[in-house]
């Protein structure tokens, strides 16, 4: 493992590890969604689409978080000077076991912003992972699952 594995090992861990005792049980990410009702007129459609957009924008944190994410750049350079620099980045995951932990709707004049916690369960303490399965259980089992 080259250097920077390493020192994206340890910020992955940094990252998984929570600071604060009573949340040790869970690793959660935060993802937010927003429809326009000027342009969605049903508030329940746009309420549906702005949780779409939360969730799968969660699940994505959620990803990096325990996958980590690959970040690529590069810069041209013509006569001398930066024409063009560019940075991105990429999340390839396969996500099981996670669960919304807990939804905000927050609706304004003219949008409707939702906000969605999703969460992956370290261990069975809590009593909302009592009967689900942790990461290490589902790492074990996609491990198994491979030819």
């Amino acid at each position: 493992m080259g250097r920077l594995g390493k020192i994206l090992l340890v910020c992955i861990c940094c990252v998984v590890l929570p600071a604060k005792a009573n949340e040790s049980a869970l690793i959660t990410a935060s993802g937010f969604g927003t429809t326009d009702l000027s342009i969605i007129k049903i508030k329940a459609q746009a309420t549906m689409m702005a949780r779409r957009a939360a969730i799968v924008d969660a699940q994505r944190n959620l990803s990096e978080q325990i996958k980590g994410v690959r970040l690529t750049g590069g810069t041209t350079m013509e006569e001398y000077e930066i024409s063009s620099d560019v940075v991105a980045t990429r999340v390839k995951s396969l996500l099981t076991g996670a669960f919304e932990h807990k939804q905000i709707i927050t609706e304004g004049e003219q949008s409707i912003s939702v906000e969605v916690v999703m969460a992956i369960c370290l261990n069975n303490e809590l009593p909302v992972c009592k009967n689900r399965l942790t990461l290490q259980q589902l790492q074990s089992f996609i491990e198994n699952q491979q030819p």
